[in-house]
């Protein structure tokens, strides 16, 4: 097991970073604030507003029978809506959002099976199963309608069987994450007394938590310290422990951030780890360690100035500030817009905040409530771009429509990145990468490509021997431009339809360039098969279909 590396250098870099906190910097008053320049929104169609609900709540393109509903009647589109946060997909795409605030999908755990004398076989459920505890934790509470206050203070936590068969857990029967509960008597705290957030948000001695006490800080209440403008003071010797400790207790820019966040600091001992090429030390709770802070910082456990002792009273006290709600509010309306919070979005912020209060602190509400909002719905223009799928989304979309997963050798590929190519198509490898891409890159295009060639390839290969395809709805693979004029362009018509979620005329310039295309394929390799192949993967990876 080899931890240490990786975790030695994040905590030198956040003890640096947290400790060079220097003079306050003066900031000039403004006599007035800037004028927010009004942009006006159009709003998008009912059709189009359909898909882009759709791949944000279920992480799918619209069926056809949805379109079509739509088409007729758009007052049915909240209904539909309601339906969507029902969906048993829709606890996907709330692990999807929050995966890019926590962090903790990585490829960078460097524990196997073998240190829990498992099979190898194993390794790349492992990988997968570890950084998902967490993000299971909000689905968990979305979808079953549980107070936003469960992540801090649950006394449960979500589990495979494999991770039940690592760490000290009683969790209950059944195939994929289960609820469950640590056996070692950690705090009631939610996600944090769980293994996998301080597996990602290691510590050592010298940093003292500071670190993951940031993390704490930036994921839950939207306040990151390494973001607070900063001074070195050249006369501070950061290699020596003694004057960067005489630094943080005397030094007033200092003091300004480790006053607050020191405390929060002491409340994380108990997974303070002492042997990181232990598996039973990393994967257990020490509640014997949580009095380090006495050794160590000789700060005692506080919250903004209110005193506390154990990790449960932190997750109480999370739970009561005013700042967790808050920042609930904007990592849903910023992951739903793909963009930053703008001073123009007040308004809309404090009203969804007094909607979230209102509906019991519960997640399905808040959803709601932001696809309602003029941002969400405005349409592509020159100040607003289109949206981008994610790579969760572009996966589960192109799996819906053609029942293909890229998966090697065990490796979800689209989710992983040693293995695969999660970063290559725009996603956060939770470690290096930390932010999704937010306009097209050659390597996502690139992965675009590949991942539609060989869904094409199954779709087609599944649909050619099935009695009841899915895709090729109109012909048998028989039929050409000029035997069968009439079904190979309805055909076409479909696959708009069901890739892009939008209808085309039978005589428009899509259909004809389709069935073009079609026939150049047909005369190179003289198979319909081969043809309706090269077809489909082109239509996924056209751009319509990554951007909605």
């Amino acid at each position: 097991m080899e931890m240490t590396a990786k975790t030695t250098c994040w905590s030198v870099v956040a003890l640096l970073a947290l400790s060079a906190c220097g003079s306050p910097i003066e900031t000039p008053i403004t006599p007035e604030p800037a004028m927010v320049e009004e942009v006006e929104l159009i709003p998008l169609d009912s059709v189009a507003l359909l898909s882009r609900i759709s791949i944000d709540l279920r992480g799918v393109r619209p069926s056809v029978a949805e379109v079509l509903l739509v088409e007729e009647d758009p007052t049915l589109l909240p209904e539909l809506v309601d339906g969507m946060l029902d969906d048993p997909r829709f606890g996907a795409q709330v692990r999807a959002l929050y995966a890019n605030v926590l962090l903790t999908r990585q490829d960078s755990w460097t524990v196997d099976t073998s240190d829990y004398s498992l099979d190898s076989s194993l390794q790349p459920q492992l990988a997968a199963d570890v950084g998902e505890e967490t993000l299971w934790i909000f689905s968990r509470v979305a979808t079953e309608d549980l107070p936003y206050t469960e992540v801090v203070r649950g006394d449960w936590t979500m589990a495979t069987a494999l991770m039940a068969e690592m760490w000290p857990l009683d969790r209950q029967d059944g195939e994929g994450f289960q609820p469950a509960q640590y056996t070692d008597k950690r705090p009631a705290a939610g996600i944090l007394a769980t293994n996998s957030f301080w597996w990602r948000y290691m510590s050592n001695a010298s940093n003292a938590n500071r670190g993951r006490a940031n993390a704490v800080s930036k994921t839950l209440l939207c306040t990151d310290y390494l973001s607070k403008p900063i001074e070195f003071e050249r006369d501070v010797n950061l290699l020596d422990a003694d004057a960067v400790n005489e630094a943080l207790a005397t030094n007033d820019g200092c003091v300004a951030c480790h006053y607050s966040l020191d405390p929060l600091a002491s409340y994380l001992w108990g997974f303070y780890f002492v042997d990181y090429n232990s598996a039973a030390d990393i994967s257990t709770f020490h509640p014997e360690r949580e009095r380090l802070w006495t050794t160590y910082t000789e700060v005692e456990p506080g919250y903004y100035g209110e005193p506390g002792g154990s990790l449960g009273d932190l997750g109480q006290m999370l739970a009561a500030d005013p700042r967790l709600v808050t920042c609930g509010v904007d990592h849903i309306y910023t992951g739903l817009l793909h963009r930053d919070i703008e001073l123009g979005d007040t308004a809309t912020l404090t009203d969804l905040r007094e909607v979230f209060l209102g509906e019991g602190l519960r997640l399905k509400p808040l959803f709601r409530a932001v696809v309602d909002t003029p941002a969400y719905r405005a349409a592509p223009s020159e100040s607003i771009g289109p949206r981008l799928m994610g790579t969760d989304q572009l996966a589960s979309a192109i799996e819906d429509i053609t029942g293909f997963r890229f998966i090697d050798d065990g490796y979800d590929m689209m989710r992983t990145d040693s293995r695969g190519l999660r970063t290559l198509a725009g996603g956060v490898d939770g470690n290096f990468v930390t932010e999704p891409a937010t306009g097209p890159t050659t390597t996502m295009v690139l992965v675009q490509e590949r991942l539609a060639q060989a869904a094409a390839h199954y779709a087609v290969a599944q649909d050619l021997t099935s009695d009841a395809p899915t895709l090729f709805v109109h012909v048998n693979f028989s039929e050409t431009p000029k035997s069968q004029p009439d079904l190979m362009a309805a055909q076409v018509q479909y696959l708009h339809l069901r890739i892009f979620g939008k209808q085309v005329a039978v005589d428009g310039p899509e259909v004809q360039a389709n069935l073009e295309l079609w026939q150049t394929l047909f005369e190179l390799e003289g198979s319909g098969e081969a043809a309706w192949t090269g077809l489909l993967s082109v239509l996924l990876r056209d751009p319509d279909f990554l951007l909605y």
